[in-house]
């Protein structure tokens, strides 16, 4: 074979081959999940296609089955923390029957306590539940006055001692959305805007929605310290806390409690923002698509 024979070749095999993967890489763009690139992909005749393809669905069976390891692990450990929550539940519930029983100040301060828990425990079991939220949620209609009143009632207790004055105004509005976890959402709200009330004026807590066009909005709104223009942007971050936060009433607040929010309103097709001020209060407000395909439920 002569030299130019040879070069002919050789370069007819290098435009294969770089065919051949610029082919796994044009069908590997057009994935999200780029692990998929192996059931787009022929076996090949050539030997080497045949074993690059082998290679690749080796690596594919090895990732899968780390995959699989890995959520029944996180499921496991999801139905454990659920299973905790319940029984821990239990003795919550037995302690404020005895306090309600023995009324008294100790009492009363031994009620806020448990109370507190209860908080947390709920927290910890919609944090365990938040990857899985498509599972758990049922998104339907809902009157967004009915909300807020159950979510008035939760906190009744907490609202009177705070002397918290509530005002609410146009709720009388439909929305879609899955009410368990709407609540589970605005106690979060309320639980801030309690705990960063201002010691000098009455804490207010103000309920109104909003009919525009293409989406219903709920504000909430209070005149507590509010937050500052530079750490407005990270109130959603999991685990920020900001000057206020880092230690409130001597304790170190965990920075989860918006950061749930967030996520769950992601997971359930809810938009939710946050507007404030120093020292003048702060406003969430949570956004309801309309003319979604929420309206056929």
């Amino acid at each position: 074979m002569g030299i130019g024979a040879w070069l002919l070749i050789s370069f007819l095999e290098y435009i294969r081959k770089k065919k051949y993967f610029l082919d796994i890489t044009e069908k590997m763009e057009q994935l999200d999940k780029k692990y998929y690139i192996v059931a787009m992909l022929e076996k090949g005749k050539r030997q080497e296609e045949i074993l690059n393809y082998q290679i690749l669905w080796e690596m594919e069976k090895s990732m899968a089955e780390h995959v699989n390891s890995y959520q029944s692990a996180n499921q496991e450990y999801k139905e454990y923390i659920e299973l905790w929550i319940h029984e821990v539940k239990i003795p919550i519930a037995t302690g404020k029957m005895v306090v309600e029983n023995h009324r008294n100040k100790v009492t009363e301060d031994i009620e806020e306590e448990l109370n507190k828990i209860e908080g947390y425990t709920e927290q910890a079991l919609f944090y365990a539940r938040s990857n899985y939220v498509e599972k758990d949620y049922f998104i339907h209609k809902i009157q967004l006055l009915d909300v807020i009143h159950t979510v008035l009632i939760q906190n009744k207790k907490v609202l009177i001692k705070k002397k918290v004055k509530p005002e609410l105004h146009d709720l009388e509005t439909e929305v879609y959305s899955d009410s368990k976890w709407l609540i589970f959402i605005l106690n979060q709200i309320i639980s801030n805007s309690i705990k960063y009330e201002r010691e000098e004026e009455r804490l207010v807590l103000k309920f109104c929605a909003k009919q525009e066009k293409e989406n219903t909005k709920l504000f909430i709104s209070d005149n507590g310290k509010g937050i500052s223009a530079a750490e407005l942007t990270r109130v959603f971050e999991k685990g920020f806390t900001g000057i206020k936060e880092r230690n409130v009433n001597g304790k170190k607040a965990t920075g989860i409690g918006l950061y749930l929010c967030k996520k769950l309103c992601n997971k359930l097709g809810h938009g939710i923002v946050i507007e404030s001020k120093e020292n003048l209060g702060t406003t969430v407000c949570i956004i309801f698509p309309k003319g979604s395909i929420l309206e056929v439920i």
